[in-house]
């Protein structure tokens, strides 16, 4: 019962036991370092603390979770669940698939982020050869990075890959964060290439010389089960972390997978660009934004990515990583200054903590709140409608979504440039630019030549300017020859001709008129971000984040009001100019007098009215809600289904093994009361939700789709063998006779009959 701290001749060894109390204590509180841990014993001994104690417990410690790891290895080899097993297995109520289910838009949602909470210090001593600088200056004398070398040993363990993705993986993508991609995403109509700068490493690059890993990028399912996790090395949220987690997505779930990001718009761009490209189009995965970040997106891009558009969602918000991390911000005390292996060996022990404790133990509680919160919305859906009726519209599921449409097309349309009468301007203003150059006359122009310095500077300087401005002479009078040739222009345009004064015009009145798209676009978008704001459900985060990309837009449309302005005055006759507090204060469309002089005018549109928009985002919450609730009927029945199958194949498998290896199957009974731990708890609360009014749905279990999933040699269990019949739920009856461990008196028999019946193939 004692971890030596040492092979051989240990001078110091720890309990078991002692390690299970600072292993679990330490996993629910992970502020809780060895450190301290140690201290704390020492002070129930009464005898004084010394550092070796400390690095004597970290090795035995390490010791203690080999040997664990060791043992559900072995557990798992002789399941059948290895390879990709847990990946493809990671939730019961995503990837338990059941006979006759109905096909959902999203085969599995999942949500992936990165974060820099959980960064390590690069240890460092300054190199031998560094000179410092004596010089009594008041400058800063701190050595540079590049003057020091890494002084922490290599360290050959590694936690596996059946969580972390291996480094191999991740780099393959490394050559698509190069400049060029990020310049592509400009010229790719992404409505938040420019707005969104976290996958830009300038960012992060003041960090590179302190921390090596300087966070971890996740990926979590909707219900919180994490599926992979990757370090970020050196570098920040660049865009080949993403590409690593959806290969390992393709490479699991294959089609129909629904990843939220809070820059899902923007990476669309480098995975349409990258190798997975035609695979991701082909299995249909879809980038998505979570609704947290989506309300501090442009109007444009929330049209095409926001969660409350996006058929086949729910009610599903894509934010669990923020809730995850929130949690496991609590590590980073004691990572900081650990190594490498160290560190990743308790994020590993973290994430795997979770999703067997805290995770499954939430997992009913999720989908009956979902369920409730589902029926709510449906429960306002005859209101809604009377509402709708009212304001004359008579199929709203169709034109809300015209409604959508017509907006995107409107936004779409601001921020293009008219096309009409292109040439002639472009030709005008060709011709203003060949006026500004000067046109170099070889036998007028006199250099200064002095035989006696025939390298003289200033000849030298005269010469370079002489050719330069010929060169550009040349070329502007090649690109007014061109736009003659397209324009068909027999006699060039001067400066009193009719067509060169009405091109002038226009000029003008382009340039007036691009200036009041731009902050029209800018004003409507914090229109209508502003009532996201005013929401009375809108938590104080939201609002607060939503608060910060407004104040972001305000400072854009301040510096487009100075250049409407400009363009206002130069006007003829000038148009009204307009004042800042005139612009921060409006609220509504109808308060936007501006509009009048743009293109068209929006205020009278359906769409545009603050009450249709209203009732066209409860119409769309009520639609996802119904979705949701198709979901859940969908989850439920998998969670129900799972817990009937796992408990009989891992009893089976506990007596297939008790024979040939006791030891074997005493461990796979440990693993069965872990894995059933809160079966109870879950059929309790489905139970309840049963008998609540509007539960559409069903709590009797069915038939798996493909048996495989339960472990690699299994064979299918018949349905009949673990038929429910459930008339009305009743907690007690779907608490004991199906689902309880059978250890009270007649339980041996009963399992006996049970493994009789069940057709398991020897592990």
């Amino acid at each position: 019962g004692l971890i030596p701290s040492s092979p051989y001749t240990p001078n110091y060894a720890v309990s078991i036991r002692t390690m299970e109390v600072y292993c679990s204590t330490h996993l629910r509180c992970p502020h809780l370092a060895i450190e301290p841990f140690v201290k704390s014993i020492c002070d129930i001994s009464g005898v004084p603390y010394r550092s070796t104690l400390r690095k004597n417990f970290s090795a035995c410690y390490d010791v203690y979770l080999k040997l664990r790891d060791e043992s559900e290895k072995k557990i798992l080899q002789a399941l059948g669940r290895v390879g990709l097993w847990r990946r493809k297995n990671v939730c019961l109520a995503c990837t338990y698939e059941l006979n006759g289910e109905e096909k959902l838009q999203f085969k599995i949602l999942v949500t992936m982020d990165g974060n820099d909470s959980l960064k390590q210090v690069l240890r460092r001593c300054l190199d031998p050869s560094y000179q410092f600088d004596d010089g009594d200056g008041d400058e800063d004398s701190t050595p540079p990075a590049s003057s020091s070398q890494g002084t922490q040993l290599e360290d050959p363990r590694n936690v596996g890959e059946e969580l972390y993705l291996p480094a191999s993986t991740v780099n393959r993508y490394t050559k698509l964060d190069d400049k060029d991609l990020r310049t592509s995403l400009e010229d790719d109509g992404n409505p938040c290439a420019e707005r969104w700068k976290n996958m830009s490493t300038e960012k992060t690059e003041k960090m590179w010389g302190m921390y090596d890993e300087t966070g971890i990028f996740l990926c979590l399912c909707r219900h919180g089960f994490a599926v992979a996790v990757a370090d970020m090395v050196k570098s920040g949220e660049l865009s080949k972390y993403p590409l690593a987690i959806v290969e390992a997505l393709l490479d699991a779930f294959g089609e129909d997978i629904g990843a939220g990001y809070d820059i899902g718009c923007r990476f669309s761009t480098p995975l349409r660009n990258s190798p997975l490209g035609h695979r991701a189009e082909d299995s249909r995965f879809h980038c998505l934004v979570g609704s947290f970040h989506g309300h501090a997106h442009n109007r444009l891009c929330q049209l095409l990515h926001l969660a409350t558009y996006v058929l086949g969602l729910g009610l599903e918000d894509l934010e669990g990583c923020e809730r995850f991390f929130a949690k496991s911000n609590t590590l980073a005390s004691c990572i900081r200054y650990a190594s490498t292996f160290h560190r990743r060996q308790k994020i590993e022990q973290y994430i795997k903590h979770v999703d067997k404790l805290e995770t499954p133990h939430q997992l009913g509680k999720f989908l009956v709140d979902n369920y409730k919160q589902a029926l709510g919305l449906i429960a306002q859906e005859s209101a809604l409608r009377e509402q709708i009726a009212r304001r004359g519209i008579s199929n709203p599921k169709d034109v809300f979504h015209a409604w959508l449409k017509e907006e995107h097309d409107y936004l779409t349309g601001l921020s293009k440039e008219p096309l009409e009468e292109t040439l002639q301007m472009e030709y005008y203003q060709r011709l203003i630019n060949l006026k500004a150059r000067k046109y170099v006359n070889e036998t007028s122009t006199f250099i200064q030549y002095d035989p006696s310095q025939p390298k003289s500077r200033n000849g030298s300087k005269a010469v370079i300017a002489r050719r330069i401005a010929q060169e550009n002479y040349d070329k502007a009078v090649g690109l007014v020859h061109e736009s003659e040739h397209l324009l068909g222009v027999e006699q060039t345009w001067s400066p009193t001709s009719q067509p060169f004064l009405e091109a002038a015009e226009m000029v003008r009145r382009r340039r007036y008129q691009r200036c009041l798209d731009e902050l029209e676009r800018l004003v409507v978008q914090r229109i209508f971000e502003l009532t996201r704001m005013n929401l009375s459900k809108t938590g104080y985060k939201l609002r607060k984040h939503i608060a910060q990309a407004l104040s972001t837009r305000s400072q854009a449309i301040r510096a487009a009001l100075e250049r409407y302005n400009a363009a206002a005055r130069a006007f003829k006759p000038p148009r009204r100019v307009l004042t800042w507090d005139q612009v921060v204060n409006y609220a509504f469309l109808s308060d936007f007098d501006l509009l009048r002089d743009t293109r068209c005018d929006i205020r009278d549109r359906l769409w545009a009215q603050p009450i249709n928009r209203a009732l066209m985002d409860e119409w769309f919450k009520i639609e996802r809600a119904h979705e949701e609730i198709k979901r859940l009927n969908i989850e439920i029945r998998r969670v129900v289904t799972h817990i009937r199958d796992e408990k009989g194949f891992l009893i089976a498998a506990e007596k297939a093994a008790g024979t040939s290896d006791p030891t074997l199957a005493f461990h796979i009974r440990l693993y069965r009361e872990e894995r059933t731990r809160f079966s109870s708890v879950h059929l309790q609360r489905f139970s309840e939700l049963a008998k609540t009014p509007g539960f559409s749905g069903s709590i009797k279990p069915g038939v798996s789709i493909d048996p495989t999933l339960r472990g690699e040699g299994c064979q299918a269990m018949p349905s009949d063998e673990y038929s429910m019949e459930v008339d009305e739920p009743d907690p007690s009856t779907l608490a004991s006779k199906d689902f309880d461990d059978v250890e009270d008196e007649g339980g041996e028999e009963e399992e006996e009959d049970l493994d009789a019946r069940l057709h398991v193939l020897q592990l």
